[in-house]
């Protein structure tokens, strides 16, 4: 896939986290995100076993991540 914004050669992989993967309309820097009142889970463990994580595409050279959730 080429880079929307710089046209360089994207890399496929995925952004993963240990217990979930938030939306939040700014950051939560003293607390958990799934602690915060409006804060959107993107993506969650399907288990206990299972890091939660969402496919995506990254561009080392601008350093944007493009990903469907």
């Amino acid at each position: 896939m080429e880079c929307p914004y710089c046209g360089a050669e994207m890399e496929n992989g995925a952004l993963q986290s240990s217990h979930g993967i938030y939306w939040l309309n700014q950051a939560a820097k003293f607390r958990p995100p799934q602690w915060v009142k409006h804060a959107e889970g993107l993506c969650d463990a399907d288990n206990l076993m299972q890091s939660p994580y969402i496919p995506a595409s990254r561009c080392p050279r601008c350093r944007k991540i493009i990903l469907t959730y």
